[in-house]
């Protein structure tokens, strides 16, 4: 196993500050998203929801929403734990925007594909926090 130039450790740190970034950004969706779906905006298609209500996705994506954020906080400290939580809570994130999809179609499929970007840097660049 070769040692990391202080370059290559920078850069792999960068990817994980550009990560903790996406993810505070994606944790501010989900929650807009969680309080739009709760004041039962008309912006959504309720009918075409795969199950539950909008009230139910409303909660879900809430508490999605606030677990990113603290996530975000953890991967900005260098937490470990931060690293793991992150990638759970972006592929949770991910199948939970699956389910919200027809409700609300282009929102979703941003946030989606933010959290495939935050998955990519945390697993690919997530020796930065060893």
């Amino acid at each position: 196993m070769t040692s990391m130039s202080m370059d290559d450790l920078e850069s792999r740190r960068g990817w994980v500050v550009f990560a903790a970034t996406l993810f505070m950004i994606l944790g501010v969706f989900n929650v807009i998203d969680g309080i739009v779906a709760l004041a039962e905006d008309d912006n959504f298609i309720a009918d075409e929801l795969f199950f539950g209500d909008l009230a139910f996705w409303g909660v879900v994506m809430l508490i999605i929403g606030l677990l990113q954020l603290l996530t975000a906080y953890l991967l900005y400290v260098g937490n470990t734990m931060g690293a793991v939580l992150g990638i759970f809570l972006a592929s949770l994130s991910l199948v939970a925007q699956l389910f919200f999809l027809p409700a609300y179609p282009i929102w979703s499929i941003i946030i989606m594909v933010v959290d495939v970007l935050v998955i990519y840097g945390l697993t690919v660049y997530g020796d930065a926090f060893a």
